[in-house]
């Protein structure tokens, strides 16, 4: 996805209103084990599953919009699911 679909040019301008957080979950040794973790059991809770990938797309509220699991998801999709978060 990263390498494709947030490429677009319409999901790049569809994700401008939004603030991109990223969850490492998948982290080995010393330095990001302990945190990936931590992440990975925050994800188990808040969403049910350890999928990866894993995106979800969050109203202001904190509620679940939309989300994807494993996977790519097409840009033109992508698109429509961010266009449909409601605006703050």
């Amino acid at each position: 996805m990263e390498r494709g679909a947030f490429l677009d040019p319409e999901v790049q301008e569809a994700f401008a209103r939004f603030v991109e957080i990223r969850l490492h979950t998948d982290g080995r040794g010393a330095r990001f084990g302990a945190s990936s973790a931590r992440n990975r059991a925050f994800q188990q809770k808040r969403f049910r599953t350890i999928a990866l990938p894993y995106y979800a797309l969050l109203s202001p509220d904190g509620s679940t919009v939309h989300w994807q699991a494993g996977g790519l998801l097409p840009a033109a999709e992508l698109a429509r699911a961010l266009r449909s978060v409601p605006r703050p």
